[in-house]
């Protein structure tokens, strides 16, 4: 009922904006703000034709003189660009303009709200170590997505569908893109940074991430959506690389063309997790594997929680 209400106070502000926008520009409005103008130089080169308001009902028969008539000592009115960017309307299009993010703000507030509300189960769940071993199945084309986010996803397309048909397009695509980073941030730091995994819950916790894609874009992008979903959710998609990635060179991923990282932890996990390395380093490491969105604390979280390696028996310190 709260998103009913607010969406429709967006639709009656975008509206009348949109009409003032119009207006602006329409050759009656435009007359009128070149006679405003010529009024505010007359004046003074202090005076803002913008508050044309200010006291219009003690204008005197000289100020509607110069309303009405074309002054050739006030053509040069033309030349002041702060001026022909103006209109009558332009306060009012800026105020509801104003008005109009602060609506969409509410908006996004309630549906993060509401959209995390739901991912509540999804963050406790904690059998993300699926195989108890390192002999797994690799297609992650047959890796389902985890009942959790199963029962997540038919509530969260219901409220995507909805918002698309409540709001103006544009609005919508701008509310997704905030729900996105919002999802983003909630996956990276109360899931994946915060649970075990092994390689087969990481490719679990991809295959999740994929959906979530389709559900938030698929009314937006349609055609183009695995295009689009690839530059959304690039934290998530990060930490879902580095769950996934075969722990050493002895696994058939670790050898996979499609797979998100074709070394394996074995191979680049020292460089990381080495508290020595300069994070500057660490950090040119992980831009090689394609990792540009994650802070190298971050990483080496997601490293630490792999179940199927161990950094310290690769190394031999305890």
């Amino acid at each position: 009922m709260q998103l009913e209400r607010l969406a429709s106070w967006y639709q009656t502000v975008w509206h009348v904006e949109e009409a003032a926008r119009d207006w602006n520009n329409s050759a009656v409005y435009v007359d009128m703000w070149a006679a405003v103008c010529r009024r505010a130089q007359k004046l003074g080169k202090g005076t803002d034709p913008r508050d044309w308001r200010d006291g219009c009902d003690a204008w005197t028969a000289e100020d509607q003189m110069i309303l009405d008539q074309e002054r050739p000592d006030l053509a040069s009115v033309t030349d002041n660009d702060d001026w022909l960017d103006g209109g009558i309307w332009e306060r009012t299009i800026k105020t509801l303009g104003d008005l109009k993010k602060r609506i969409l703000d509410l908006v996004s507030r309630a549906v993060n709200k509401e959209v995390v509300g739901q991912m509540r189960s999804y963050r406790k769940k904690n059998n993300w170590v699926v195989s108890g071993g390192n002999d797994v199945d690799t297609d992650d084309q047959d890796v389902d997505i985890s009942p959790d986010m199963g029962s997540v996803l038919p509530e969260l397309s219901v409220l995507v569908v909805s918002l698309s048909a409540m709001l103006p397009y544009g609005a919508f695509v701008c509310l997704i893109r905030l729900l996105a980073d919002e999802l983003d941030t909630f996956l990276t730091d109360r899931v994946a940074c915060a649970h075990q995994f092994d390689m087969q819950g990481g490719l679990q916790f991809v295959a999740d991430i994929s959906a979530i894609s389709r559900v938030l874009f698929a009314s937006i992008y349609r055609n183009t959506l695995n295009n689009a979903s690839q530059r959304l959710l690039l934290k998530s998609q990060e930490c879902g690389a580095i769950l996934s990635c075969a722990a050493d060179s002895t696994s058939s991923l670790a050898s996979d063309s499609n797979a998100a990282m074709s070394l394996s932890l074995e191979e680049w996990g020292p460089a990381i997790m080495d508290t020595t390395v300069d994070d500057r380093e660490a950090l040119l490491v992980l831009t090689k594997l394609g990792v540009s969105h994650l802070t190298v604390k971050q990483v080496r979280q997601l490293v630490g929680n792999r179940s199927d390696y161990s950094y310290n028996s690769i190394t031999g310190t305890t």
